[in-house]
């Protein structure tokens, strides 16, 4: 069984990393694509209506979380009629919540437009923009929730991700194609909506042909007992993920979101890059809890959390030596926003660099299916962000939504450290704070290094910017694996041998 788990994991790891690279590539292609046939008032529509999609899916985050960790015994003790029941009622709770959606997203229609103050388009333009977007995410989040979930919590999410790279390649070359033959972007959100769709009957071919779900006869009300709680974590999480670009839609311009969101594309996709890591993490750590074996979650921990220490380093050092050079080649020619703003871009990367630190920690709280005891970590973090973003936006603009993010993801993860200490895991907070001075002067040395090597190297074309972003990640590389020799050799060297590196 630890073998299977361990490959399991191990598989995980890399079809999501191939995920990853996929979306980040695509990601890159398109909104230039997009940006350059629409304008940044028009794409930066798209991205504040994915945004405020986006509030709607703290629905499915909230009920997989506490769904996962009720399937964790019942797939490990492979009792069939359990795991229906389960899925059973993911169904039943999604049902209701997608009338919710559908009331949701004409009420964001309706309103887009007023909220907006979009110029390009006119009211009927933006309620149809708002509808083909909305497609996407009600075939993702409602039509195949509870086969998602399963995948997850039975180690298979490698399942999905195959599914996710086929989906991204297809819609980037239709839409690139539509752009080009002149289609309006409606139409080119329209297709691509069409193609994600057929994500969730992927899925759903691929459960019903490889598990046993049993009719339920008897409903197991309590299976998703801590639903509510959930619910409100989840809520929380989503202000906070999304309140960046409200507060900017809202109490800024759309020019402004447009800015926002070429840095956050790219700083997302090194975000999920370092998370595609994290594969099956959680569901690893939920079978050692199914199964009580504390030591080897204690040692899987340790081993996992240097493994996200050091590439997170790496990829998010990298990034903030090398983001604003390349959005300087990324907007060349486009010169209705200021696309140029490095103390912005220095500290989306920060936040989200904390936010894949603690991901070893969040992955523990959820599989042990603490949601309840952790509610006010979820809160709080909105409330801080929230706050200080709608303080700080009028004097300081993108900067203060940036300084509102760092806040908010620090608070949660010094919450977390102290809550694994005294109630899971029992680890040292001492442990953690080692640690992260470590990742810390890692991060400023490698990025240090980097402003040396675009200072010698002129960034003129994006060969000389992959030159000078090789060089700095082989230093990142060498920086962050001499450290973690020196102060966690024996971790270190469990990494290794996860790779398969022996040494």
């Amino acid at each position: 069984m630890a073998n299977t788990r361990e490959k399991r994991a191990k598989l995980n790891i890399i079809v999501s990393f191939l995920t990853q690279i996929v979306s980040m590539v695509c990601g890159i292609i398109l909104p230039k694509v997009l940006l350059g046939a629409y304008g940044s008032e028009a794409y930066g529509a798209t991205s504040s209506i994915t945004h405020f999609l986006a509030y709607i899916t703290l629905l499915e985050g909230g009920i997989s979380g506490v769904a996962r960790a009720a399937l964790y015994k019942p797939l490990a003790e492979k009792d069939s009629a359990k795991v229906s029941a389960v899925v059973d009622e993911i169904k039943r709770f999604f049902s209701i919540l997608g009338m919710v959606f559908v009331v949701y997203v004409l009420i964001l229609a309706c309103s887009f437009k007023s909220i907006s103050h979009i110029e390009v388009m006119d009211w009927s333009s933006t309620f149809l923009l708002v509808l083909v977007i909305s497609i996407s995410t009600f075939g993702q989040y409602f039509i195949g929730i509870s086969n998602s979930i399963l995948l997850q919590a039975a180690q298979q999410k490698y399942v999905t991700y195959v599914i996710t790279i086929i989906a991204v390649l297809l819609n980037t070359v239709l839409s690139c194609v539509l752009v080009n033959l002149g289609f309006s972007l409606i139409a080119v959100k329209f297709v691509s909506s069409c193609v994600y769709v057929l994500r969730p009957i992927a899925m759903w071919l691929y459960v019903r042909k490889n598990f046993t779900l049993v009719k339920v006869t008897q409903r197991d009300k309590g299976a998703l007992s801590q639903k509510w709680t959930a619910m409100g974590q989840h809520i929380a999480y989503f202000l906070h993920n999304n309140t960046d670009v409200a507060v900017l839609t809202v109490l800024a311009n759309l020019a402004t979101v447009a800015v926002y969101s070429v840095y956050n594309m790219v700083v997302a996709q090194i975000q999920s890059l370092t998370v595609s890591f994290t594969a099956g993490m959680e569901s690893l750590f939920g079978d050692m809890l199914a199964r009580d074996e504390r030591e080897k979650l204690n040692t899987a921990f340790n081993i996992y959390e240097t493994m996200i220490s050091m590439v997170s380093v790496v990829l998010f050092s990298v990034t903030s030596a090398m983001i604003v050079p390349f959005v300087k080649l990324y907007t060349a020619g486009i010169s209705d926003a200021e696309y140029i703003q490095p103390a912005f871009a220095l500290l989306l990367v920060i936040a989200a660099f904390t936010y894949c630190l603690r991901l070893p920690y969040n992955y523990v709280v959820n599989a042990a299916g603490h949601f309840r005891q952790t509610r006010m970590a979820a809160y709080g973090e909105a409330a801080v962000n929230i706050v200080t973003s709608v303080v700080l936006v009028f004097r300081f603009g993108l900067i203060g939504v940036a300084i509102g993010t760092v806040a908010a993801n620090m608070f949660r993860f010094v919450y977390y450290v102290w809550y694994l200490s005294g109630h899971i895991i029992h680890r040292p907070v001492s442990l953690c704070v080692k640690r992260e001075v470590v990742n810390l002067v890692d991060f400023a040395l490698v990025m240090l290094l980097g402003q040396a090597v675009t200072s010698v190297i002129s960034v003129g074309s994006y060969l000389t910017w992959a030159v000078c972003a090789a060089i700095v990640t082989v230093l990142a590389a060498a920086l962050t694996a001499l450290s973690n020799l020196l102060f966690y050799r024996d971790s270190f060297r469990a990494v290794l041998r996860k790779v398969g590196i022996r040494w």
